[in-house]
């Protein structure tokens, strides 16, 4: 008789905290080739993941879209108007949170400290660099205008194109990407461990810090909550479900990098593949709850550690109006959310060239912390749209019995 022994799956949450705290207490122990090939491992996963995105997003939003003909438009209006109103309401609690903080006397970094400087760089091993055939917002623009076009002539092909598409996109992320998460943020880890950018952090704003994290967890548990009807039971399943997203958006420090494993939590927590794999790749640069905090918390610390005073409520407002714009022009880049913010702290703020770059320089050392928030809020968003948007299940589930598609 013939023994099966079945090897129990290790939780994906357990792999990436059990890679964080091994990385922490013996990662300086590991020779350099060793680091260096697991963050060229890292890199090369990554450049594959980059190369592969534009073909998810322009399959998950065309394959959404035509899938559900007569909620098209519907989706559009909805997703628009809630990210506005999801970004200015961060934005306006960060203003609250920030002077609230500062006036209780939070600790600043010493005036005119010199920006923070990461002087040991790790290198990958190897690198490989994949062409990009077509840039992210434009697989993006075509995947709604051509998924909108289709479901407006309710051309019944295109339903079977793009689920043909969807299985595609299924394939890779399930069979693929996913079983190599681990590797994937192995070598970021090592990387964030060797360069010391935690331990910098921690020892030059770690009040400032405390304020971001406290006030993102905040944000970010109430708006779990209210996708959660403020369910206590289904309140944690959410947050069980979104952890890895946000440890891998910590550890990569990169919103697109993690959509793979911010898609698969958010079809756990919705139910619903189709309306996820719509809303998470058009929300991934524009819906950034981590930024919205932040940033305003950071150029409130710079104007302080500079000898400035607070921004006045009527100034922060006039920036409010422009930051919330901005948020639909940020380039997939890291620092893509600052760099579009500095003309605007120059014109409302009277930010000098010095205090541009060091807002610049800290809101880089605070990457991994603002992009593990982004993509959290990003998940949170799905379900509390959930309700509104109604998406229809997929293709196999319209279908009858002699396999043609059915309205």
């Amino acid at each position: 008789m013939q023994i099966k022994i079945k090897i129990p799956k290790i939780n994906l949450i357990v792999q990436l905290v059990t890679l964080f705290t091994a990385v922490i207490l013996f990662g300086d122990k590991l020779p350099m080739t060793i680091k260096s090939v697991c963050y060229a491992m890292s890199v090369t996963l990554k450049e594959g993941l980059l190369f592969f995105l534009p073909f998810i997003i322009f399959s998950c939003l065309f394959n959404s879209l035509v899938a559900n003909q007569s909620k098209a438009l519907k989706f559009i209006a909805i997703l628009l108007v809630s990210v506005c109103i999801s970004n200015f309401v961060s934005i306006l609690a960060a203003y609250g949170v920030g002077t609230l903080g500062f006036s209780h006397g939070i600790l600043l970094t010493p005036q005119n400290q010199p920006s923070p400087n990461i002087s040991n760089l790790l290198e990958p091993f190897w690198t490989v660099s994949l062409p990009s055939l077509i840039k992210n917002e434009v697989a993006l623009f075509l995947g709604l205008v051509l998924g909108l076009l289709f479901a407006l002539l309710r051309y019944k092909p295109a339903v079977l194109i793009g689920e043909k598409l969807n299985q595609v996109v299924t394939l890779f992320l399930q069979k693929i990407f996913t079983p190599l998460l681990p590797i994937f943020a192995l070598g970021f880890i090592l990387k964030m461990q060797y360069e010391g950018i935690l331990m910098r952090v921690l020892h030059s704003y770690g009040p400032v810090i405390l304020l971001v994290v406290v006030a993102n967890v905040l944000y970010s548990g109430l708006m779990f909550g209210i996708a959660a009807r403020f369910s206590p039971k289904r309140w944690l399943q959410y947050l069980k479900n979104v952890l890895p997203v946000g440890l891998l958006g910590f550890s990569t420090m990169s919103s697109l990098a993690t959509m793979p494993v911010t898609l698969n939590a958010a079809e756990k927590n919705t139910n619903n593949p189709e309306m996820a794999r719509a809303i998470i790749p058009a929300t991934v640069n524009i819906h950034m709850v981590g930024d919205s905090i932040t940033i305003p918390i950071l150029i409130m610390t710079v104007l302080l550690t500079f000898d400035h005073s607070l921004p006045t409520f009527i100034q922060y407002l006039g920036f409010l109006q422009f930051f919330m714009l901005a948020k639909f022009s940020v380039p997939g880049v890291p620092g893509g959310s600052i760099l579009v913010v500095l003309p605007i702290l120059e014109s409302y703020f009277g930010f000098t060239s010095e205090m541009l770059a060091f807002v610049t320089a800290v809101y880089i050392l605070f990457d991994p912390i603002i992009t593990a928030f982004n993509v959290l809020g990003n998940s949170a968003l799905v379900i509390i749209l959930g309700s509104s948007l109604d998406f229809e299940p997929g293709l196999e589930s319209r279908l009858d019995p002699s396999g043609s598609y059915r309205n």
